[in-house]
């Protein structure tokens, strides 16, 4: 059986639930509208970092017609959009006391870095591979090689958690071990159940 000796996790719907309707209720900003805008090439450029958080708000602007000008309104509440899985929050610090456990996830500075000021992100994995910092995203087999060498890990000792069947798909032809995250309860049943905790790792 394989020893685990890295465990890689997804931010979205895996550390924190996503919830743009929460987020844009609080907001005032209407949820077709700021999910239409989600689905723009300009987002994708902007989590894999070819646009700016300057280029952002005048997007967000002209796609939801919420004001540029409230942008540190914005930025104060955006964090309400990804409530974190507590039980998966605990069972992360309880991990990495026994093995590195890592974040890679797409993600854009405007969301990453007012969630982390929020719950601590950064300092509760002990490497971070972020989309827009990294100019890659997955499910490009080629993201997965990258994080390998920045994280410093093995891909057949590396675990990768995700709730997207074609990031799980990527991440095995990259040679690294794939669990998809349906829920977080089956989620929380193979780390604690299947996986077992020994000595240098995770086992099946």
């Amino acid at each position: 059986m394989p020893v685990i000796k890295n465990l890689v996790l997804d931010l979205g719907n895996v550390v924190v639930d996503v919830d743009y309707p929460r987020f844009c209720l609080k907001a005032g900003i209407d949820v077709d509208a700021f999910e239409a805008f989600y689905n723009t090439p300009f987002f994708r450029d902007f989590e894999t970092g070819k646009k700016s958080r300057e280029d952002y708000f005048p997007a967000l602007e002209k796609y939801t017609g919420f004001p540029a000008a409230r942008r540190k309104e914005f930025e104060r509440q955006i964090h309400t959009a990804f409530p974190l899985r507590l039980r998966t929050w605990g069972l992360i610090h309880f991990l990495k006391q026994h093995i590195p456990v890592y974040l890679l996830s797409n993600t854009n500075v405007v969301d990453f870095e007012n969630i982390d000021a929020y719950v601590g992100l950064r300092k509760a994995f002990h490497n971070v591979y972020l989309s827009y910092e990294q100019q890659r995203s997955k499910p490009d087999p080629d993201t997965y090689h990258h994080a390998a060498r920045v994280l410093g890990v093995r891909p057949e000792e590396t675990l990768f958690c995700d709730d997207r069947q074609d990031n799980i798909e990527g991440v095995r032809q990259a040679g690294w071990h794939g669990f998809q995250v349906e829920n977080e309860d089956d989620f929380l049943i193979f780390l604690t159940n299947t996986l077992k905790l020994n000595h240098g790792g995770l086992t099946w």
